[in-house]
């Protein structure tokens, strides 16, 4: 929450506009247009539905357009990702490989930076860490695991199948045949379903877990798990699906684009780009930690599905938006690789640390830093408005611009510049050619600081 009052960044000031400060609830599912000049199909993508809804519902309650309220809930969620990372490791790996595990969660610049704004990142790794902690397989951390979640956890049988624990997922033992084994069932359903409903790209975690089981073959427990996995997926899926089936019926995303560097780039924001000490320090140790682990069938049944996912999206689908944060869920994975390391080899621990303190003080001076001007270029807009004049902006930074104010005029063409005594550009997603030929005629500016700063053009 340290700088939380700075302003929404693009991303988030889209999604406060268009789906969350609105007049009704059902904003939240993308299912209209709420900027007229901006398609729900251009914006439907950036609605992380849970978030939204939430959120939703705050806005609804208190008519509040504060940066801190809307940000507390990502903020509270990554809090509880590393401190469940972490009670988890520290019960499989013992004190040492588990806190330093969580500081390089609670640390990694792709983890901090999505867990900061008005996201569903953050809630999306908690529901996956959750979610998995919950599942009820086999494995060698037995009831230790079962007591994070004082309780929730399946019960374990005093005796894992032997010659199969030390080749799954490390998490739970025998699913218990007491009525409460229903409730747990019921309650993994329902957190795998609204951690995708906060991001979609959960599904590829729910897909992890039934490779999981398959790989067990243990075919009475994929029956037994089959119902919660559909529930879970009816949830996150039948949250998603309206805006999914509207931009590829529609024809609202962008042309594909192919991104060449894509699988090297999701490895390195994983472990720790941009800075470039921990990335080396973090991956070293991530890889003695997968050399300890390359026993577990688990472990490569999930590398199977997320290169199969990896694969399908960089050279299937192409999306123009392909980002490393989409598979944030791997960041405490990482982690749980770091902690094998360390537990092997203690001397890993000061590596993993001093990665954690080099990424947190490169991160710090950005802590408080506005991404955007939009709260100060929402008040040149209105100062202008209010002195008679007519202030603009160009298309597309409505779509963000409108979180903070809406009393401006939207041009898309030249000859509109002729009607607007002022200008203001707040964002690098607009029509440079339109941007340039504004510049030109209205030759006064006036820079508003941010990390990308605002540029106010007048007369």
């Amino acid at each position: 929450m340290v700088g939380s009052n700075r302003s929404f960044g693009y991303d988030a000031a889209a999604t406060f506009a268009n789906f969350i400060a609105t007049p009704s609830i059902w904003d939240a599912f993308a299912v209209r247009s709420v900027i007229p000049t901006i398609p729900v199909t251009q914006v439907a993508t950036n609605d992380h539905v849970l978030v939204s809804l939430l959120s939703h519902l705050i806005y609804s309650a208190t008519g509040s357009r504060s940066e801190v309220l809307y940000r507390f809930l990502p903020a509270l969620a990554a809090g509880a990702t590393v401190g469940l990372s972490t009670g988890a490791l520290v019960r499989r790996f013992g004190l040492l490989a588990g806190i330093c595990a969580g500081l390089f969660i609670a640390t990694d610049p792709l983890f901090v930076d999505n867990s900061r704004d008005l996201r569903g990142y953050s809630l999306a790794a908690l529901g996956s860490v959750a979610g998995t902690l919950l599942l009820p397989i086999h494995g060698a951390i037995s009831g230790r695991v079962s007591r994070v979640l004082d309780g929730l956890g399946p019960q374990v049988s005093a005796k894992p199948t032997e010659g199969l624990k030390q080749h799954v997922l490390p998490i739970h033992g025998e699913v218990s045949a007491k009525p409460t084994e229903g409730l747990k069932l019921v309650a993994y359903a329902v957190i795998m379903g609204l951690a995708m409903a906060a991001q979609l790209f959960v599904a590829v975690v729910l897909l992890c877990h039934v490779a999981w089981v398959v790989s067990e073959r243990s075919w009475p427990r994929f029956r037994q798990l089959a119902p919660a996995w559909f529930v879970a997926a009816l949830i996150g899926l039948g949250a998603n699906a309206h805006i999914q089936v509207m931009e590829y019926t529609q024809h609202g995303l962008p042309p594909p684009v192919f991104y060449p560097t894509y699988p090297r780039d999701l490895v390195l924001f994983i472990i720790g780009a941009p800075v470039l000490l921990p990335v080396g320090l973090w991956l070293a140790s991530a890889g003695l930690g997968l050399w300890t682990q390359r026993r577990a069938a688990w472990l490569w049944s999930s590398a199977a599905v997320i290169a199969v996912a990896v694969l399908v999206l960089w050279l299937g689908l192409k999306p123009a938006f392909l980002y490393p944060r989409f598979f944030i869920f791997l960041v405490p994975a990482s982690a749980f690789l770091m902690a094998a390391a360390i537990k092997r080899w203690w001397v890993v621990a000061p590596v993993v640390l001093l990665g954690a303190v080099v990424a947190a003080v490169s991160q710090a001076p950005g802590y408080t830093q506005d991404p955007l001007a939009l709260p100060a270029a929402a008040a040149a807009v209105e100062h202008i408005d209010a002195s008679g004049r007519r202030a603009c902006v160009i298309h597309s930074d409505e779509q963000v611009l409108s979180a903070y104010t809406s009393r401006f005029t939207v041009v898309t063409r030249p000859d509109e510049l002729a009607d607007c005594d002022a200008v203001v550009v707040v964002s690098w997603g607009v029509d440079l050619a339109l941007r340039d030929q504004a510049a030109q005629e209205f030759p006064r500016l006036t820079t508003l600081p941010a990390y990308y700063p605002t540029v106010v053009l007048e007369r």
